[in-house]
């Protein structure tokens, strides 16, 4: 009598031997070494994560920084010519310090030069970024 589930050898008749009936699946030792490389590739990934967050964040700042910049660029690009006073301004917004210069007759008489840069500190230190555009009658 057999039990069920239980696997039999069972005899070969051309050998003349018994036949072991053959395992379906994966040993132990197979099963421990492909977890073990799965978590060290788990493992591998997860550290990666707070490297990519930082850098999303960090990027994040740098353009609001330079929409701050931009904004203050396009009001005074729109300011008429004859109201565009040469000189350094500077105003503070929640985050960014921005710093605007006007110049007359650059880079030729009829010209005026503005340039914004946009300051701020983050957790690498104080950050700016400028820009620069003319203007003319």
């Amino acid at each position: 009598m057999s039990g069920r589930g239980v696997k039999q050898a069972s005899w070969n008749r051309s050998s003349g031997r018994r036949a072991r009936a053959e395992s379906a699946g994966f040993s132990l030792l197979e099963v421990m070494f492909a977890l073990t490389f799965l978590a060290v590739g788990i493992l591998a990934v997860a550290s990666m994560i707070p490297a990519g967050t930082r850098g999303v964040t960090q990027s994040r700042i740098l353009t609001s920084g330079l929409m701050a910049a931009q904004v203050k660029l396009e009001q005074l690009k729109g300011t008429p010519f004859v109201s565009l006073a040469a000189g350094t301004f500077a105003d503070t917004t929640s985050v960014f310090t921005r710093t605007w210069t006007v110049t007359d007759s650059v880079p030729m008489a009829g010209c005026k030069k503005i340039q914004v840069v946009s300051s701020w500190n983050d957790s690498r230190g104080a950050q700016s970024t400028q820009l620069t555009s003319y203007v003319s009658k």
